[in-house]
């Protein structure tokens, strides 16, 4: 059985990119986030919480440990 793995990385509290993305990204069995979720943009919180409802592996990237 092929599973199919969405990749995230450099989000960077990026609400729009990070649902436009979510929104055209079909059939995944599993997403892994490869950090920097959070840095640059306005919408830390909003993207945190995207990732987290994904259920997926995340490496934290050095934005994200910058601010935590």
């Amino acid at each position: 059985m092929i599973m199919k793995i969405g990749i995230l990385s450099d989000i960077h509290s990026n609400s729009e990119a990070i649902d436009s993305v979510l929104k055209n990204i079909k059939d995944v069995d599993e997403f892994i986030c490869l950090g920097d979720i959070v840095g640059y943009g306005a919408d830390p919180n909003y993207c945190i919480e995207k990732v987290k409802g994904l259920n997926c592996r995340c490496i934290g990237g050095n934005h994200d440990f910058a601010v935590a």
